[in-house]
Order: C-alpha cells, then sequence, then structure tokens
C-alpha cells in the first residue's frame, strides 16, 4: 500500500470536493470524470476494491454521449463518502497539503489531460514537467506556425523576441513587458524544459511539479492572449 499514493488521491478528492460545491442542481462532466479517475487510481495502487463508491445511474443529470452532467447532490456525496473512507481506514489526514484544490485551478484542458495521471502517481513527477513545457512549446508552435521545424531556445528566438516591434509572438506594446515575457519563456525552457527533456529529474517532488504546471498555465493563458504580427 502506497502513503504517496492515498494522500495525493486525498488532495486531489479535497480539490474536487471544492470544485463541486455549488448552489446549482448540477455538475459538468469534468467533476465526474476526475473522480472516476481518482476512484480508478486507487483500485490499481492499493489492495482495496472500494466497494460502493462508484457513480450510479442517480448521480446523472444526462446521459447524452460524449457529454455527462452529473446530480450536485448525488455526486457531492459520492465524494464525500470516499474522503470520508480514506480518513478512517486509509489514515489519510488533513494535513495533506491540498494539491487537488491547486490542480482544479489549471484552466488549459490539455494541460490537465497530459498531467494529471502523472500528479496522481507515487513517483517521476519530472514527467509533470516535461509534458507541462512540451505543451508550451507545442502551443507556441500553433501560435506561429511558420517556425514549426524550431526547438526549445531556437524556436523562442524566432517567435518570441524582447522588440514588440520585431517580434511574431506580441504579449504588449510596450517593451519592457514583452521583454519580461520573452525572458519567462527563456527562463522556462533553460531552468525546465530543457533539463527534464534531456535526463531524468529524481529529485523533483509533487508540489513543485504542480506549482510549476499551475505556472505553464499562466504561460498559456499569456499566449492565448497574444497578438501575432503580421
Amino acid at each position: 500500500m502506497s502513503r504517496r499514493a492515498i494522500e495525493g488521491s486525498y488532495a486531489r478528492l479535497l480539490g474536487i470536493r471544492d470544485a463541486a460545491y455549488t448552489s446549482e442542481p448540477y455538475l459538468p462532466q469534468d467533476i465526474g470524470a476526475d473522480y472516476q479517475s481518482i476512484l480508478k487510481f486507487l483500485r490499481n495502487e492499493i489492495d482495496d476494491e472500494f466497494l460502493g463508491f462508484d457513480l450510479t445511474q442517480n448521480c446523472y443529470w444526462q446521459q447524452n454521449e460524449p457529454h455527462y452532467t452529473f446530480h450536485a447532490k448525488a455526486l457531492q456525496s459520492k465524494i464525500n463518502q470516499l474522503i470520508r473512507y480514506l480518513e478512517m481506514v486509509h489514515r489519510a489526514s488533513t494535513r495533506v497539503v491540498e494539491i487537488g484544490s491547486v490542480y482544479n485551478l489549471i484552466q488549459d484542458e490539455e494541460l490537465k489531460s497530459r498531467c494529471s495521471d502523472l500528479l496522481s502517481a507515487t513517483d517521476h513527477f519530472d514527467r509533470v514537467i516535461n509534458q507541462a513545457t512540451q505543451v508550451l512549446e507545442e502551443r507556441v508552435r500553433l501560435k506561429a506556425p511558420e517556425f514549426r521545424g524550431e526547438n526549445g531556445i531556437a524556436l523562442l528566438n524566432r517567435a518570441i523576441k524582447s522588440d514588440p516591434a520585431t517580434s511574431k509572438i506580441r504579449f504588449s506594446d510596450n517593451t519592457s513587458e514583452q521583454e519580461g515575457y520573452a525572458a519567462i519563456f527563456r527562463g522556462l525552457f533553460g531552468a525546465f524544459r530543457n533539463p527534464s527533456h534531456h535526463g531524468f529529474l529524481a529529485e523533483v517532488s509533487r508540489e513543485q511539479a504542480l506549482q510549476i504546471c499551475a505556472f505553464v498555465d499562466n504561460m498559456l493563458s499569456a499566449l492565448n492572449k497574444a497578438v501575432i504580427r503580421t
């Protein structure tokens, strides 16, 4: 039985519980999907069948493929039951850092889909950094497709320049702000993208991986709003 598997899943469940708290009668599909993925992960990692925690028919609000919505109270009940079970049977602690709360603040869906299972793992969290920075790199290519053949810093040197007048991707007309974004992207690639692509980073913790993932999410948001110089 892995303590880190329990603690990581417990923390994410706390985050999902916070996200599921609403006065609305229904909840979106991603909350139910996140809950089911955690339950599946727990069954794979821990010698426990976790009977009775699957979402049942009365949890679903609509079941039209490929979209599902859920009855808020029914899904909240399942989430709370699983949290209490982990606390009482597997000694999960409320002192666990609420990783799930931060994770559910991440907005970019591709980033979440590529990193969620890796954050729920028990080790090798450098894979989160690898995937998060890869998403960022690919998004730069999509923003400036004429530089698609470039990689890493070479890609940034072509697509994001410090001078807003000459930069293909312009974050701001203000030179200081554009310089700041250019420096941030180069710093992310130099400090995190390159090391995680060229070797293993065994010392990376789940908390560190999540922090970097959240920061990449901010940069993806800025990239989405950036203007392309024609």
